[in-house]
């Protein structure tokens, strides 16, 4: 028989009274979903690092997650996940530096954008006149007591 013959062979259909084995294919299990979180840091040395961010900070103005990640060996992202969730203040603009040493307060942000921006700024609005309206109280209340002792 030659090569050809064989393979046709093998694969004609049975002959009468033989079944054809089912090919069973063993079902593959699902690969497990390898879900890496991540290095998960102690709240301690969280702490640890964001104190060594602030004092750089305080001392260079800036630069200190790089300094952080070289020294504790910790992603700056990572670094400035915590820096931002712990609320620390950034370093300040160049025109609200200059501004600063000119003793002026820095010009009020007018360009919002957005609806959260527009709350947001809405809200700051509020606090503002909240917290002059308590001022004003006082110097009302400071002024009814001066007039009186007249």
């Amino acid at each position: 028989m030659s090569k050809e013959t064989k393979k046709t062979k093998s694969k004609a259909a049975p002959k009468a009274g033989e079944t054809k084995k089912p090919v069973t294919k063993t079902a593959k299990q699902p690969a497990k979903k390898s879900a890496k979180l991540g290095k998960r840091y102690p709240a301690k040395q969280k702490a640890k690092v964001l104190a060594f961010v602030n004092a750089h900070n305080a001392k260079n103005g800036r630069g200190g997650a790089a300094a952080a990640s070289r020294k504790f060996k910790i992603s700056q992202i990572t670094i400035g996940q915590w820096v931002k969730k712990a609320g620390a203040k950034t370093a300040a603009s160049p025109a609200s530096k200059k501004s600063a040493k000119r003793g002026r307060k820095p010009a009020v942000v007018k360009a919002v954008k957005g609806f959260a921006a527009k709350l947001r700024r809405l809200a700051d609005v509020h606090d503002a006149i909240t917290k002059m309206e308590s001022e004003l109280e006082a110097l009302k209340s400071e002024y009814a007591k001066l007039k009186k002792n007249l």
